[in-house]
């Protein structure tokens, strides 16, 4: 009992201003509001099947609504920010690409709330040989 009082009472002032710091931390952390802000993000198809491409119309951006504290939003950069669809089970056709937050590069802690348009639809052709050159 007696050693445990020695513990708990040794350097009692460092240990309560630790402890003081600490709440005021926290306390400051707690109160840096949430907030949702919107960006504009190009849309990268990746991973297209080889002899396979696109064919006509893909939105070339999409909108993000991106929530979190602050000062973690006031560091995202708008121009760090792109969507990559991956299409490597994609094929010969008309298919449609849903778009997941975990297709968000650049981010480094704001969660995606939305992907606007949630899924985009995409043609993929047979690629054509190249024609000859003629001379």
């Amino acid at each position: 009992m007696r050693l445990l009082r020695e513990i708990l009472l040794q350097n009692a002032g460092l240990k309560i201003a630790a402890l003081l710091i600490a709440a005021a931390v926290w306390a400051a952390y707690s109160s840096e509001p949430v907030v949702e802000t919107g960006y504009s993000a190009p849309l990268v198809l990746v991973n297209v099947p080889p002899g396979l491409e696109v064919s006509g119309d893909v939105p070339s951006s999409v909108l993000l609504r991106l929530r979190g504290r602050l000062g973690r939003m006031r560091r995202v950069n708008p121009i760090d920010l792109n969507v990559s669809a991956d299409c490597s089970l994609a094929h010969v056709g008309t298919q449609l690409v849903r778009l997941t937050p975990n297709m968000v590069d650049g981010l480094d802690n704001p969660e995606v709330v939305s992907i606007t348009p949630p899924q985009i639809e995409i043609a993929l052709v047979s690629a054509s040989a190249p024609s000859p050159r003629r001379n």
